[in-house]
């Protein structure tokens, strides 16, 4: 993922000491971390918000570390995705403290609409995904980065990032299988590579 000349030239300005240039690559950078948090940590939700501004605040506090300007648009995916993670853990294990006795399917049931039957199941199961699951099947099917990509932002090994994407895949099948809603799988069954 490259970044665009206007970029470097701020995070250049900005590794330099120029705040002006902080609060515009910061800016310029704000919906990318904004959405990677929301759909890491859980679109909706209060700590997705608190996940993107923490995300922002680490990247003001970091610039001056950021080696490649030329690299401002990983090392932010990066940032972003690490303090999602976080939070999304940290979100994770408070849900399973405070309600082990809500039935979260009948929940979903209730609040779907008949057009809405899709899109809630698909949330739904994105959402009952482990958030480091969550994070690569974010970063591979949504943002459409490389494995190399994806990997160099979770700070793992490309053969790591596939065998998350698999898993993740099957586990939103069997989710989406129960709710009655199975996504098409391409000819052959295999994502192409990049």
């Amino acid at each position: 993922m490259e970044a665009d000349n206007r970029l470097i030239a701020l995070a250049r300005r900005a590794i330099d000491g120029d705040a002006i240039a902080l609060a515009e690559l910061l800016e310029e950078l704000e919906p990318l971390v904004v959405r990677t948090a929301r759909l890491v940590v859980g679109s909706g939700s209060w700590a997705a918000e608190d996940a993107a501004q923490e995300a922002l605040i680490d990247l003001a506090r970091g610039i001056g570390k950021l080696r490649a300007p030329e690299a401002v648009l990983t090392w932010s995916l990066r940032v972003a995705t690490t303090r999602a993670l976080k939070v999304a853990r940290r979100e994770r294990l408070l849900s399973l403290r405070r309600a082990p006795d809500v039935d979260t399917e009948l929940l979903a049931e209730a609040a779907a609409e008949p057009n809405d039957e899709r899109r809630r199941a698909l949330k739904d199961a994105f959402d009952r995904l482990t958030p480091r699951l969550r994070a690569t099947a974010i970063l591979r099917l949504h943002l459409a980065l490389s494995e190399k990509e994806t990997a160099e932002i979770l700070g793992c090994s490309p053969q790591t990032v596939k065998s998350n994407l698999h898993r993740a895949r099957t586990k939103l099948i069997g989710l989406l299988g129960v709710s009655g809603l199975v996504p098409a799988v391409p000819a052959g069954g295999k994502e192409p590579s990049r």
